[in-house]
């Protein structure tokens, strides 16, 4: 409920943001944003039940396509009455979302790029025993991952060749709730980073830029950097030559349009990495995973399109705060050593969040602009 308002800002202006509440916070957070920073219009149920008659055809548009998500909006248009296009679910997203079709993408561009000779694709286990004997015979660090987990959840590192039985538990209890684990080589990791795509559900996919981002020890999302494309490219051209990685997306893209674009309609995120060899040289992991979704790589990558100057450069981060007030006192803080300052219409500096924030808020979604 902390972050519902976030689409607001990569949605366009004369979109709605669906949200369960307009609260006393929202409307003041809503009145104090500088003239210029103009974020899509908020709306709740109610308020589209009173407009129904009035509004155009509208066109549901989730954060990611899932059934959840779209019991949700077929419900608001149930309860609402309003003229709501809902995208369907196919039985087939949930196979594109897990992560075998992730690896599958990595062994095909192993097969089209052979000579960069990346990272063996993970594999995957039903049974916990073959699960023990695969780690006994292999040389750690490994990773294990559950088929649908995504920003770090569903992870466990593996350091010895010996399962203590916390890492047994854990197994088990991936096992019971998904039915599959995988396993892979643990990399020394240097950098974390994205290729976003937009995939129009007739068989094309648009490459939309990177994404730079940073996790914490455990592998969960942190933030992203705000900066131009070429000055990521630089940051990831640092470690593998452009070609490298312009080779990768022409490869990625034309993997995308035959397994994903016939059928899916939206964003995909590709996550990849820079990771440093045991002889010192550095690497490209081209596919760690695949994400159909809006992800925060894409957000961030909208939010400097559409509201950052340029030449500015800074961070999209999302965090989560332990103790109540203490969202609060950080926001306020952060507000008072780092004045927002605008030009035309797009931040040149300072601090901004994106979401209210109260006494009870825990997750902040901000940017810092320096």
């Amino acid at each position: 409920m902390d972050l519902e308002f976030l689409p607001a800002w990569y949605a366009e202006k004369e979109d709605f943001v669906y949200v369960t509440e307009k609260s006393s916070a929202l409307y003041t957070f809503l009145s104090d944003l500088p003239l210029g920073l103009t974020p899509a219009t908020p709306v709740t149920g109610k308020e589209l039940q009173a407009q129904a008659e009035r509004l155009p055809a509208l066109k549901a548009c989730p954060w990611g396509i899932s059934p959840q998500s779209l019991n949700l909006f077929e419900h608001l248009r149930k309860q609402t009455h309003i003229r709501l296009s809902v995208p369907e679910w196919e039985e087939n997203y949930f196979r594109l979302s897990g992560r075998q079709t992730a690896a599958e993408c990595l062994n095909l561009l192993q097969a089209r790029l052979p000579e960069y000779a990346f990272p063996e694709a993970p594999r995957f286990y039903t049974n916990a025993k073959e699960i023990t004997n695969d780690i006994a015979k292999r040389h750690p660090p490994l990773l294990l991952k559950t088929p649908f987990s995504s920003s770090g959840r569903g992870l466990l590192w593996i350091k010895e060749n010996i399962i203590d039985k916390q890492a047994q538990n854990w197994i088990n209890g991936a096992l019971l709730k998904q039915g599959t684990v995988s396993i892979e080589r643990g990399l020394n990791k240097v950098l974390d980073f994205a290729m976003e795509f937009y995939s129009n559900g007739k068989g094309r996919i648009e490459y939309e830029g990177l994404s730079v981002f940073k996790t914490g020890e455990r592998g969960a999302y942190d933030g992203n950097l705000l900066e131009e494309q070429t000055a990521m490219r630089l940051r990831i051209t640092r470690y593998v030559a452009e070609k490298v990685l312009l080779r990768t997306k022409e490869a990625l893209q034309n993997i995308l349009e035959k397994i994903y674009a016939p059928f899916y309609k939206g964003c995909i995120g590709v996550d990849m990495l820079i990771y440093r060899m045991p002889n010192g040289t550095f690497a490209l992991h081209p596919c760690v995973e695949i994400n159909m979704r809006y992800t925060m790589g894409m957000v961030a990558l909208r939010l400097y399109q559409k509201r950052i100057a340029r030449g500015s450069a800074g961070e999209f981060r999302v965090v989560y705060d332990k103790k109540e007030g203490e969202a609060l006192s950080r926001h306020q803080r952060l507000s008072e050593e780092h004045p927002l300052k605008i030009q035309e219409g797009h931040i040149q500096s300072g601090y901004l969040s994106l979401c209210p924030v109260t006494q009870t808020t825990r997750y902040r979604a901000y940017l810092l602009i320096r």
